[in-house]
């Protein structure tokens, strides 16, 4: 019996031998399977890691890309407002050559009067002086007979067109005719400083003058006018008075200027500025002057 038992454990011992070994095989695979496993857990870390560090970066790029896309919607909506400003600017500029031609077509027209205000001016020079010279020469005649020229002359004096007066070498105005008188409002008996004063006279670019400076003062003193330009105001009239004077100097047997003698004609603001023109031109030699003789 106890042959049978310790064959019995003997076997056993066997068979638990056989199985510890099967276990400790079967645990080394397992180990060696967990080893793969927890290796494969390791790359595939190590992977999500690099995907985790790339899509970081993604993102980073992502961020940039939008950033740069709010960027490109603000210049894309200044450039919106540049198009409608440019196209603000087309329309400006269309307008502005329409004035242009509009302005051009103008600026010929006045240029075109202009030139036929000269012809008209320069046509009537010829009767202006045959006119003058013809009263200077009946004075002088009726002077020589001895007769009271004024009383005779004055006829004449009234039938011109054109304003005259006289002035005394004391700067009091001896006559004026009705076409000079309508003009102005200056009659016989007003001085150059009240003539100044209530006409307002300045220059034909609107500079004061005075008393000094006005074509009959000047003539007083022994110069000849011719053309001068004089811009004044009468009481009687709500705009300017632009006058066209001529003047010379009447003197006595011995020579001394005793009184000026005037001749004044109504122009235009363009006839004056034409005048103003080729007196300006004729003193750099480019064209004649614009004047009439007394």
């Amino acid at each position: 019996m106890w042959d049978w038992i310790r064959e019995l454990f003997a076997t056993f011992d066997a068979q638990l031998q056989f199985g510890l070994m099967i276990l400790i095989g079967l645990m080394g695979w397992m180990v060696f399977r967990a080893h793969r496993q927890i290796t494969k857990l390791s790359a595939t870390s190590a992977m999500m890691a690099g995907s985790l560090a790339k899509l970081e970066r993604t993102t980073e790029v992502v961020s940039t890309i939008a950033q740069s896309s709010q960027r490109m919607q603000g210049s894309l909506e200044k450039l919106e407002d540049t198009g409608d400003l440019v196209e603000r600017l087309t329309s400006m500029a269309g307008a502005m050559q329409t004035q242009l031609v509009g302005l051009e077509a103008a600026t010929n027209e006045i240029t075109r009067k202009t030139e036929e205000t000269g012809e008209t001016l320069r046509s009537n020079l010829e009767e202006y002086r045959m006119a003058q010279g013809s009263t200077n020469a009946y004075r002088e005649y009726l002077q020589r007979m001895g007769m009271a020229p004024a009383s005779d002359v004055e006829p004449i004096l009234e039938a011109l067109v054109e304003g005259a007066s006289a002035v005394s070498a004391e700067g009091r105005v001896l006559y004026t005719n009705r076409a000079y008188a309508d003009m102005t409002s200056i009659h016989p008996g007003a001085t150059l400083e009240e003539i100044v004063t209530r006409c307002h006279v300045r220059a034909f670019d609107g500079a004061v003058r005075e008393v000094a400076d006005l074509p009959e003062s000047r003539v007083l003193g022994g110069e000849t006018v011719e053309g001068e330009l004089v811009r004044m105001r009468p009481g009687t009239l709500e705009h300017d008075l632009i006058l066209s004077v001529n003047g010379r100097p009447a003197r006595d047997g011995s020579g001394k200027v005793v009184a000026a003698v005037m001749l004044a004609r109504e122009v235009s603001e363009e006839i004056a500025m034409a005048i103003e023109v080729r007196r300006s031109s004729s003193e750099h030699g480019r064209a004649a002057p614009v004047s009439w003789a007394v």
